[in-house]
């Protein structure tokens, strides 16, 4: 075995992460089941469980959510085997019914609660703070500020969990969860225990007579474990004889360690940290003249301590917020601004280029945002850039009549008062009222674009279509008289690049459509040039807010997009949801088959199981009809064209519908050819600012791939609309 965490030598030394090192304490303590849903910063533990399961005897899955897995971990702890269920913060929000309620019932086997909080928001919604939770819920709390620290807190967690039958939480933060570390291993343990479950219903049925019992049993237990708080040896004291004492945990403790002379303090860490031991902080602050405390996110170590009537310097006093993570150098801030260490060195900030997060080059939630956007394609102006100098006129009257006569333009320079220009387009209005006005049936509107096309044969120049026009976009021809307006040049304007204040640009009209958001990669669609989705609130919420939005009152059409992942986590009651309640909602479900941004770990829908055995693939699809949808459309996001078609399809249908998205993430799939960009190119900057391809760049004159990104998925092929796109050859 290959694993870094299944090394047998007691007493060897591995170069672990927190993660990795919580998967070698549960493994060493004879965990028997481990479940979890994907979630950074916690994903790393169940995975790094499932390399092993099979060696070890371990049963781990991948669970469709983070409640579920503690159901199931809850379920074998019940059987009276040791069992560990891991996930980030905000999952602990999903699992909490369960959890909280387990604190009634209480365990058999050894459970593990081990959940990663993400000060500063690495990949997160919001920032919380577990420790609070543990309040809320009545249970241990272990808080481990080191990959050392969280292995053996792993291990002994288990250990307390028996002692007093309730789940104990592990608590890491994302720099301890990532951050590698020396770790010194243990022994693996020779534990058998044969599944057996205690038939005792007053124990585990919660219903209010037993439950209440089972509150004052939760409360002793509570105070059992307070004395192991108070005698734990992860609360350790160091007396240097010192008049100032630090009180700290997690990894704000070890950055204060690196910094200062640790001999000029006495130090208390504290990792049993709820209950609180108050014991154990009196004795100490007893010895020292002056406390202060350092914690990440909320001063949960400050508010007791205060409470038991010391004075403490906590974050006001050290200017720390409790917003972000802590680094050494602003720990060493918080202790010069008290005169207690040097002020860090100056330096000057490095001049890196912005890196922004993106979607992946070939990433097929790109190309369906793309078709998304451009469903009703529309020159947009930005007012504040316009100066009303008319060269859109121009140009596009030369690109469609080879003559420079601003009367014979598509677009129209307006002026309105003394300061304020705008240009006049087309806005592709969904149920164009152009169209219905027209008696000759001379206008309609593209399926896959929503641009207005005019059939001159059939127009008579009635002017009926300017009327219902209300942005003023249609004009008569000064010559043949027949109504003329913008049709985006299909989908490459003159006048875009013609503008020298670059205030025009190509894109969908947003106030069309609404595109409420969810949690995975492609809630990276909020940023340009996609700009697609407009909330993301989360796991699973998108489909319900879309539903909120219509019986409101919204009148736009309302997409829900959802991944493949989060839809089998938390979209399909909200899919019931729009069938029972008849919302008017179509959802879009981008499928790639795996948990794309949190290291592409299967789903249900992959075939897989988390120790790579084979599972019945769900379908999709199949969920979507058995809930009661009518409408459902498959397609494959790098046909444009198709896709732009279906998408405007569910415009004008009344009723919940889903489009389901199929293309594998790009990182698991061969690349394709390259393509370059050859000589008919024209740098329009459709296929920058429009399609935002990481692996394409806009020179002066011409657009250009790189090469080393290109995944060679071609749909820039379609989007580019001189034809200016081709296969590398070589």
């Amino acid at each position: 075995m290959t694993s870094k965490i299944a090394a047998d030598k007691s007493g060897s030394f591995a170069l672990l992460n927190g993660d990795e090192a919580v998967a070698r304490g549960a493994v060493e303590a004879t965990v028997k089941v481990a479940a979890s849903y994907p979630g950074t910063p916690a994903t790393e533990i169940l995975e790094s469980i499932a390399e092993v399961a099979k060696e070890f005897g371990i049963y781990a899955e991948w669970s469709i959510n983070e409640i579920v897995a503690a159901e199931v971990a809850a379920g074998a702890s019940m059987a009276g085997v040791r069992s560990i269920v891991s996930m980030k913060h905000v999952g602990l929000n999903v699992a909490a019914d369960a959890v909280m309620t387990l604190a009634y019932t209480g365990v058999e086997g050894g459970m593990v609660i081990a959940v990663c909080d993400d000060p500063a928001l690495h990949s997160s919604q919001n920032e919380q703070d577990t420790r609070y939770f543990a309040i809320h819920s009545k249970l241990p709390l272990l808080d481990a500020g080191s990959p050392q620290e969280a292995l053996e807190m792993a291990k002994e967690a288990f250990e307390i969990s028996e002692k007093i039958h309730l789940p104990i939480i592990l608590r890491l933060t994302t720099r301890v969860a990532h951050g590698k570390a020396r770790v010194k291993l243990g022994n693996f343990q020779k534990i058998n225990r044969r599944a057996d479950f205690d038939k005792n219903c007053s124990k585990w049925v919660m219903v209010p007579s037993n439950a209440i019992r089972q509150h004052r049993v939760l409360e002793s237990r509570l105070a059992e474990a307070k004395l192991l708080a108070e005698n734990s040896k992860f609360n350790i004291v160091e007396d240097n004889g010192c008049e100032i004492g630090v009180v700290g945990s997690g990894v704000g403790y070890f950055y204060a360690r690196s910094i200062l002379d640790t001999k000029k303090f006495s130090w208390l860490k504290l990792g049993f940290v709820h209950p609180f031991p108050a014991e154990t902080v009196k004795a100490f602050a007893f010895k020292v003249k002056k406390i202060i405390v350092l914690e990440e996110l909320r001063p949960y170590l400050e508010e007791n301590i205060q409470r038991l009537g010391l004075q403490v310097s906590g974050k006001s006093q050290l200017g720390l917020e409790e917003i972000g993570e802590f680094t050494p150098d602003n720990v060493r801030r918080a202790f010069a601004k008290l005169g207690l260490t040097t002020p860090a060195e100056k330096q000057e900030p490095l001049d890196l280029p912005p890196r922004p997060p993106a979607l992946c080059p070939g990433c097929p939630h790109r190309a369906f945002y793309y078709a998304l956007n451009m469903i009703n394609q529309s020159v947009n102006c930005d007012n504040e850039k316009c100066v009303g100098c008319d060269i859109c006129e121009y140009a596009c009257s030369f690109e469609k009549e080879k003559v420079f006569n601003p009367l014979k333009s598509r677009i129209r320079s307006a002026r309105i008062g003394q300061t304020f220009n705008t240009a006049v387009t087309c806005k592709a209005c969904l149920n164009a009222p152009c169209v219905t006005a027209c008696p000759e049936t001379a206008i309609t509107q593209s399926k896959e674009t929503g641009t207005i096309v005019v059939d001159e044969q059939k127009c008579k120049g009635c002017d009926w279509c300017i009327e219902a026009c209300k942005y003023g976009a249609i004009t008569l021809h000064p010559s043949r008289h027949k109504a003329i307006v913008c049709d985006t040049c299909g989908g490459a304007p003159k006048c875009i690049p013609a503008c020298p204040e670059g205030a025009l640009s190509l894109g969908g009209k947003s106030n069309d459509k609404i595109v409420t958001g969810d949690i995975g990669c492609y809630t990276l669609g909020v940023l340009p040039p996609i700009n697609a989705v407009q909330s993301c609130l989360c796991m699973g919420g998108g489909i319900s807010q879309a539903a909120g939005m219509i019986h409101a009152g919204i009148k736009e059409k309302v997409f829900a997009v959802i991944g493949d992942s989060t839809f089998f986590h938390a979209g399909i009651p909200g899919l019931l949801n729009i069938v029972y309640n008849k919302a008017n909602v179509c959802v879009i479900i981008l499928d790639n088959s795996v948990v794309a941004m949190t290291g592409h770990q299967p789903t249900p829908g992959s075939g897989k199981t988390a120790m790579g055995t084979d599972a019945k693939t769900i379908s999709i699809q199949d969920i979507a009809k058995s809930v009661g949808i009518d409408k459902i459309e498959v397609i494959d996001p790098f046909d444009i064209e198709t896709t732009t078609t279906k998408i405007r399809e569910t415009i004008n249908y009344q009723g919940p519908s889903v489009i389901i998205s199929q293309r594998p993430c790009p990182l698991l799939i061969e690349r394709g050819k390259p393509r370059e960009v050859q000589k008919e190119c024209n740098a329009c900057g459709i296929c920058v600012k429009n399609f935002g391809c990481p692996a394409i760049s806009l020179k002066t004159d011409h657009a250009e791939i790189d090469t080393t990104l290109c995944y060679g998925c071609g749909v820039c092929e379609n989007v580019c609309p001189c034809e200016a796109i081709g296969r590398r050859e070589k």
